[in-house]
């Protein structure tokens, strides 16, 4: 998505990923060229950052993969940051560095008033936040210039087999935000001078802001699931989901363009398609 996005504006793109990825869309297709390739690799990031303007830093080992192995988990999101930080730094240190970092980074901010904002104190409730934490600071702390983004939990309207257990509390407050909506405030951060040196949230604005009982009855009402069936965290375990103070990054990047009842409507019709087939 970010791609066609970057090439409908004209942009040449280069796509940097794991040989065994899928870049079926991609190869042979004009201003987009592949490189193959590992984070953990310096050689190949070398290669990738070779004459480029702006680097999207998107790759991570995400959860519940991330939980499993933390060396492993250190060596992608942390060792791979600095990677792509020295080899911009010697070949390309006019372009601009937008980082993908993650509001779970807060940590549990269920006893506190919302919404969250980005100088909020980072608490890590797993490696993966740490791993997020570790990047910030090195991103800061680059001779170039950077964003940072701290992006909610994304939503994609496609059916899905709900997760056994969700994430959150039934009363915890959960803000998400529509994959297109992402994907702009990706492409505006690559493009737009005034957010660079700047933290922001990236979440879905208030029409988004509901309760983690909510947003599943809302899904289960959808699918045609007995509310019955869902299993939500204890309430002695949040997890890190709230709300978030959004003003900022949406005056800079106006990207809050899907709301909660336009993404719930094309999740219904994606159900009464699939049931149609």
């Amino acid at each position: 998505s970010l791609v066609a996005r970057c090439r409908g504006d004209g942009h040449s793109v280069r796509v940097f990923d794991l040989p065994v990825c899928d870049f079926a869309g991609l190869e042979g297709e004009p201003g987009i060229e592949v490189v193959q390739g590992d984070i953990t690799q310096m050689a190949t990031v070398m290669q990738a950052v070779q004459g480029i303007s702006a680097v999207m830093h998107l790759a991570a080992l995400l959860p519940p993969a991330s939980g499993r192995n933390r060396e492993r988990t250190l060596a992608i999101n942390v060792d791979g940051t600095i990677n792509i930080i020295r080899a911009m730094e010697a070949n390309a240190r006019e372009a601009v560095l937008v980082f993908s970092s993650s509001v779970s980074t807060y940590g549990d901010t269920t006893l506190e008033t919302p919404p969250v904002r980005v100088e909020h104190h980072q608490t890590a409730l797993d490696i993966y936040a740490e791993s997020k934490i570790a990047s910030e600071r090195l991103v800061r702390q680059a001779q170039l210039p950077t964003v940072l983004l701290r992006i909610a939990g994304i939503a994609v309207p496609v059916l899905q087999d709900p997760p056994p257990v969700w994430p959150f509390t039934a009363e915890q407050r959960l803000e998400m935000v529509h994959r297109e909506d992402v994907v702009t405030a990706l492409y505006k951060a690559l493009i737009t001078p005034a957010v660079q040196g700047k933290t922001l949230n990236i979440a879905g604005g208030p029409t988004w802001q509901t309760s983690g009982h909510q947003y599943v009855a809302d899904h289960y009402e959808i699918l045609g699931v007995p509310l019955e069936m869902v299993a939500f965290r204890g309430q002695d375990e949040p997890g890190w989901d709230d709300w978030y103070d959004t003003i900022e990054s949406q005056r800079l990047l106006d990207y809050q363009h899907h709301s909660y009842a336009s993404y719930l409507e094309a999740l219904r019709a994606e159900v009464e398609r699939m049931l149609a087939d």
